[in-house]
């Protein structure tokens, strides 16, 4: 499992830096956005900075693009003066400024003599930009240019059939000899028929960073340009030249399609991105609803949904046929509509019988309608068909309860139960810690990987963390490329990827893909500068042909639902009227947002103080609602949690109160179960990863002074709580230089020591072979600066397996120790035995450099039941925490004594892993009353100084 080699601070901001390959287009640095003062309700539905979307249906070109040829005047027909255009191959390129589309409008204010030739050509692209538009109609005829004949003062609108859908570059040009004054240019907005006001979101994101904050509101507009006029899509089969969007391709007044250029046609498997996005963002169910109705009416007697909608209405693929499934239970969750569910509701299960009877032997779908997305190697015993499988079982259970189908949902759950079984005895490759395309294959897909991690086909948390590491340490500078397709940067496998990431927990690659794949395409220059892109080559150029490939494709929109739904935490719950609250704050401090359920309006909001531990949380839900909260712990070892005042949870068990009908914890999180509707502020202490450095991590600087580095390595900065900063000369021991983790004590800085980490075996320099027998951690970097990853039987010790984590210098390959996390730690039981904690201890399981953490008191099991399995097929053991704490190793005072010293020194109060920090002159009595509170109840302490 690839991850970052983490010192123990909760401040540790490693997205931006975790990967090779620095993407210079996304280094803006973020706005500030202060933590939320009020509830959310009272936050406005979105900023304008953050939205795309145009604020009237009726807009015009920002700038000029270029000319070519003789152009008179061009900026004045941006103000409504005249630009003329004199003589064949004049040219006026117009920018939008972002994507648009629908019907464009020139006004003429003169011209030389009759027949004057004007042609209008478009591109979404600066790329394409010229006489000729890119390319759209699907055939083998260019779309062309439009043509009109100007003689004097007039105006010319583009025919219903021949609007543009997407297009940033709109170019108008001279083919005849004279001149013409064109003096407006407009365009009515088509897409999002029957909004007003496009702009008006009622739902929304904003966060301390503003990357993602726009990413979010392009992947929003991206859907928003996507949804049409079912009487406004393409015509297929395509015409010989030019192109024609006056097909109907679905019912109602408005429906959900594929992209905005072209096809704009309704293609199940991209509503598998989109359909979330939506709700996410324009909660414009209606269209939702108008394009599964669409799939549905098309229905072959065989059960068997469409591949594409009309006017494509191709038939053949078992994914696509299977994402109406999973699109079905996504929209009843979102919308409570149950009168359409019932409408659909036969069908439904006809289409579920079509695709569970081509279930085989080993309990596996065996795929027979290989049509796709663009990927290769479909068929067969397949892992993405698989978990797309196992999602629309798990709904299609939710559905039949919902219908009062008891015995099916029970029929459901078992197919699904064995499923999952079989796919992780079938397709699991224990030796990669992947999921094989299918038996056999040595490709391990991205798509099946992170769908399994998405929709929980995975049947341990390792394994989700081992493929969330695997499939980061395969990225590049622009993204994470695509097996299955030639590695070129797939962005519909690629959202999948960012939900798995959140799924997993991984959250700071989570973040991290989202701005390096996604931040590239808002920021290129060859795009649209507000949408999302159908995909793209492995070094950053154009795929899908290039001229052909979409700008504005809804199935590249997966992060701005992860946004909401992971990073904020909002989402709707698997049953009508719950929902959670469960944030995955990354490397962010301030997240708030909205989503709207059946009920009304959620809101939400959260903000963390690094130094201090804390975390707070608001959430405001409609009446007729019931909620989980999740409170991040962060590796917190002792997290308390209090709500409206309230303590409600502390030393790892649930006190009562208002408002709430029970809590829980894993090894991530607090889980308040049974919140009612209302609003709720929630604040946690403890949240941090555990008070350590890393073993062998030695006192180099006080706070003020200068630590000197004579070769290029990691530096931590604290006092309890660590900040670190790679550096290659003398590092200034300053809160300016590396932040400040532990906010009105006096810090230090610490140089990590030469080679591997401490206490670990060299196993191989850089270039060569890691070999051992069974899984184990291996490290790989040098000087403090690490990657990790739970390798099985050796690996080579290369960037290409692990990235560079500190470039330019000559790195290793190291294994761990036996015996616990680090030195210091002390074994309590062997694996299924007990642990005996005196306190609230953080409790370590694991084996080989890989451990789960939990906090404890009493006595706590010792197996995978509590932890999970950190790395199978090992004999683990429990570990608590003991002795000094990393970077205080003097005592100067037993439990009620006196630590004396003179000057101003900073002390550590605690024992067996939990201390507080306080920073005294002339010494300090040794007792939690000085302290201002007692880290380890019920053990003896001590004090401590740094040497």
């Amino acid at each position: 499992m690839a991850r970052r080699w983490l010192v123990t601070s909760a401040v540790l901001l490693l997205a931006a830096s975790a990967m090779p390959g620095p993407v210079a287009a996304v280094a803006a640095p973020p706005a500030a956005v202060p933590a939320a003062a009020v509830p959310a309700a009272a936050v406005p539905a979105a900023a304008p900075s953050y939205n795309y979307s145009p604020t009237s249906r009726t807009v015009a070109p920002v700038a000029v693009f270029r000319t070519t040829g003789s152009v008179t005047n061009p900026q004045n027909v941006l103000s409504g003066s005249s630009t003329r255009l004199s003589g064949a191959g004049a040219a006026l390129s117009l920018d939008f400024g972002k994507e648009v589309g629908g019907h464009v409008t020139l006004h003429f204010a003169g011209a030389s003599g009759a027949n004057q030739q004007v042609g209008l050509a478009f591109s979404e692209s600066s790329q394409y930009v010229g006489t000729s538009s890119d390319a759209s109609n699907g055939g083998g005829g260019a779309d062309g240019a439009l043509t009109t004949t100007v003689g004097g003062a007039t105006t010319y609108t583009t025919p219903a059939a021949q609007q543009r859908g997407g297009f940033r570059y709109l170019t108008v040009f001279l083919s005849s000899a004279g001149w013409v004054d064109l003096d407006r240019v407009s365009l009515a907005i088509t897409f999002a028929p029957g909004k007003a006001d496009p702009s008006a979101y009622p739902n929304f994101f904003r966060s301390d960073d503003d990357l993602l904050n726009r990413i979010w509101a392009a992947g929003a507009y991206t859907v928003q340009t996507n949804t049409i006029s079912p009487t406004e899509g393409r015509v297929w089969g395509p015409p010989g030249s030019g192109w024609n969007n006056g097909a109907t391709v679905g019912v109602g007044t408005s429906v959900l399609v594929d992209g905005a250029k072209r096809d704009r046609t309704v293609w199940p498997g991209d509503l598998g991105i989109s359909l979330p996005t939506q709700y996410a963002s324009t909660n414009d169910l209606i269209s939702t609803r108008n394009a599964l109705t669409t799939l549905f009416q098309h229905q072959s007697a065989s059960g068997e949904l469409p591949y594409a909608g009309p006017q494509v209405n191709f038939y053949g693929s078992d994914t696509y046929h299977t994402w109406t499934l999973v699109g079905t239970s996504s929209y009843y969750l979102y919308s409570g509509d149950k009168t359409w569910l019932d409408g659909i509701w036969a069908q439904y299960k006809q289409a579920m019988t079509f695709i569970c009877g081509k279930i085989d032997g080993n309990g596996l779908l065996s795929v027979t309608g290989t049509a796709d997305w663009a990927r290769s190697g479909q068929g067969g015993e397949n892992i993405e068909a698989n978990a797309i499988l196992y999602e629309a079982l798990t709904g299609g259970a939710v559905l039949a309860t919902a219908e009062g189908d008891s015995a099916l949902a029970a029929t459901y759950r078992s197919r699904a139960a064995t499923l999952k079984t079989a796919a992780n005895a079938r397709l699991w490759d224990a030796a990669v810690d992947l999921y094989r395309d299918s038996p056999g294959s040595t490709m391990y897909p991205q798509d099946g990987n992170s769908l399994a991690v998405w929709f929980g086909l995975t049947d341990t948390l390792a394994k989700a963390q081992s493929i969330a590491g695997n499939l980061a340490s395969r990225w590049n500078q622009f993204g994470a490329p695509t097996p299955e397709k030639g590695n070129a940067i797939g962005t519909f496998p690629g959202s999948m990827e960012v939900q798995a990431h959140f799924a997993a927990g991984d959250d700071h690659n989570g973040l991290a893909l989202i701005r390096r794949e996604w931040g590239y395409m808002l920021n290129s220059p060859l795009g649209t500068g507000s949408t999302f892109w159908e995909g793209f080559n492995n070094d950053g150029t154009f795929d899908y042909g290039g001229s052909y490939l979409s700008l504005a494709h809804g199935w590249a929109t997966g992060p701005t639902s992860a946004l909401t739904f992971s990073v904020l935490g909002l989402a709707p719950d698997k049953q009508l009227g719950s929902w959670r609250f469960v944030p995955h704050p990354g490397d962010l401090s301030t997240v708030e947002g909205r989503i709207t359920l059946p009920q009304g309006a959620l809101n939400g909001s959260w903000s963390r103080d690094v130094g201090a531990g804390t975390f707070t949380s608001h959430v405001d839900s409609p009446n007729g609602t019931v909620g989980t909260i999740g409170v991040p712990k962060l590796g917190g070892g002792n997290v308390t949690v209090s709500v409206n005042g309230t303590v409600v949870w502390a030393d790892g068990a649930f006190l009562g109160g208002a408002g709430l009908t029970g809590a829980s914890q894993d090894h991530a999180y607090v889980y308040l179960t049974g919140v009612s509707a209302g609003g709720h502020d929630v604040t946690a202490t403890g949240i941090s990863y555990p008070a350590d450095l890393p073993a062998g991590y030695t006192r180099c600087a006080g706070d003020g002074e200068t630590c000197p580095v004579t070769a290029a390595g990691t530096v931590a900065f604290g006092a309890g709580a660590y900040v670190t900063k790679t550096v290659s000369t003398g590092a200034a021991c300053t809160a300016a230089t590396f932040g400040d983790p532990a906010v009105g004590v006096r810090k230090s800085c610490y140089s990590a020591p030469q080679g591997g980490p401490s206490g670990w075996s060299t196993c191989a320099a850089e270039n060569g072979t890691c070999s051992f027998s069974g899984p184990r951690m291996v490290a790989y970097g040098a000087n403090g600066a690490f990657a990790t990853r739970l390798v099985t039987g050796g690996t080579a010790c290369a960037n290409a397996v692990f990235g560079d984590p500190l470039f330019g210098v000559a790195k290793s390959c190291y294994t761990p120790p036996a015996g616990g996390p680090a030195p210091g730690w002390t074994q309590c039981a062997a694996e299924n035995g007990t642990c005996t904690v005196t306190g609230v201890r953080t409790v370590a399981y694991g084996a080989n450099g890989a451990f789960a953490y939990t906090a404890a008191s009493g006595q706590l099991s010792c197996g995978n039941g509590t932890f999970g399995d950190p790395v199978s097929g090992v004999a683990k053991a429990c570990y608590v925490r003991t002795g000094a704490p990393a970077g205080y190793a003097t005592v100067c005072a037993a439990e009620r004594g006196t630590c004396s010293f003179t000057g101003t020194r900073t002390v550590a109060f605690g024992a067996g892993g939990r201390f507080v920090y306080q920073t005294f002159t002339g010494g300090t009595a040794c007792t939690g009353t000085a302290f201002g509170r007692d880290p380890i109840f019920g053990v003896a302490k001590s004090c401590y100084l740094t040497p």
